[in-house]
C-alpha cells in the first residue's frame, strides 16, 4: 500500500504521512510502514526551481542570489526546499512550489471523495466519518498551497514563542509561489541520539503551551518538522497547517484533564 502510494506520488503521498500519525485510524504497523513518507521524495529539476522563481519574483536569479544549491535539501508533495545566499550574505532557505500540484491535487481529491463516500456506503462506521476526514485533509491542503499564508504564520509564531527557533521570513522575496526564509542549520529530533527523554519534555511543553496559553499551536509536528540546532536550541519548520483553540475550548480542555487525573468519569463524559 505504501509503495502504491508512493507511485501514485502528491495527495496520496501526504494522505499516506498523515496516516503515519494517526494510530486512532489505522493499524501500527501501517503507520509505522507509512512513516517511510516522511522522507525526502523525489525532487523536481533545477530548471523549474530557476523558471519559478524568476517568474514569480521578476528578475533573473542571479540578480537576488549569490549562489544558490542546484540539489534540493528536501522535496515533499507540495513543494521543495533548496539552500541558497542572498547578495548581502545571509543564508536562506528558498521553498518553491511543484508545477501544476494544484490541478493534480484538485484531481486527486475528487478520487479520494469517491473512496470516502464508497467506504461510508459499504463499510459504515460509526466513530469514524471517512468524508469528513477527506474534507478536512482537502481543507488544510488548500491552505498549504498559499506561501503567503505560511509566511503569515510564521511571523505570528516568530513574535508568540521567542524561546523557539523559527526561520525569519523574507517578505519581499516571498509570493503565493515561492517562499523564501532564514536558513535553520541542525538535525532532526528523531536522529538526536543523547537525553532524548529531556528533549521530549521541552517539545511537549512547547506545544502543551502552544495549545492552553497562546491558543495556536503548530498542526504538523512530525519529526521532519522540529529540529535541534547546534547551540542545543528547539527549531520549528513548515508552518503550512497551524490550528488554533478558542477560550471555551481551552478552558474544557482544562476540565479534561482535571477530570482525568481525579478519575473522574462522568466529569470527563461531560
Amino acid at each position: 500500500l505504501r509503495k502504491a502510494f508512493e507511485n501514485l506520488d502528491g495527495t496520496f503521498i501526504k494522505l499516506g504521512k498523515l496516516l503515519s500519525l494517526r494510530p486512532d485510524l489505522i493499524p501500527e504497523e501501517y503507520c509505522k510502514e507509512f512513516e517511510k513518507l516522511q522522507d525526502n521524495l523525489k525532487p523536481f529539476a533545477f530548471s523549474e526551481v530557476k523558471k519559478i522563481i524568476q517568474k514569480e519574483l521578476k528578475t533573473p536569479l542571479k540578480k537576488v542570489f549569490s549562489k544558490f544549491d542546484k540539489k534540493p535539501l528536501s522535496a515533499a508533495s507540495i513543494g521543495q526546499v533548496n539552500k541558497a545566499f542572498l547578495k548581502n550574505g545571509d543564508v536562506v532557505a528558498v521553498k518553491v512550489k511543484r508545477p501544476n500540484v494544484e490541478k493534480t491535487f484538485e484531481s486527486d481529491l475528487d478520487i479520494l471523495e469517491m473512496v470516502a463516500k464508497f467506504l461510508k456506503e459499504h463499510y459504515n462506521n460509526e466513530v469514524i466519518d471517512y468524508q469528513q476526514i477527506v474534507k478536512e485533509f482537502e481543507d488544510y491542503t488548500e491552505k498549504e498551497m498559499d506561501y503567503l499564508k505560511e509566511a503569515h504564520n510564521l511571523n505570528i509564531f516568530r513574535e508568540l514563542q521567542p524561546n523557539i527557533k523559527i526561520p525569519k521570513v523574507y517578505d519581499n522575496l516571498t509570493t503565493r509561489n515561492v517562499l523564501v526564509m532564514e536558513f535553520i542549520d541542525g538535525i532532526r529530533i528523531d536522529r538526536v541520539k543523547k537525553d532524548r527523554k529531556n528533549l521530549a519534555r521541552r517539545i511537549a511543553l512547547i506545544i502543551l503551551d502552544g495549545i492552553f496559553e497562546k491558543g495556536i499551536f503548530h498542526a504538523d509536528p512530525h519529526p521532519g518538522n522540529i529540529f535541534l540546532t547546534k547551540d542545543n536550541q528547539l527549531a520549528l519548520l513548515d508552518f503550512g497547517i497551524i490550528g488554533r483553540i478558542d477560550d471555551e475550548m481551552k478552558g474544557n480542555l482544562k476540565k479534561m484533564f482535571v477530570a482525568l487525573i481525579h478519575r473522574d468519569t462522568d466529569g470527563l463524559a461531560d
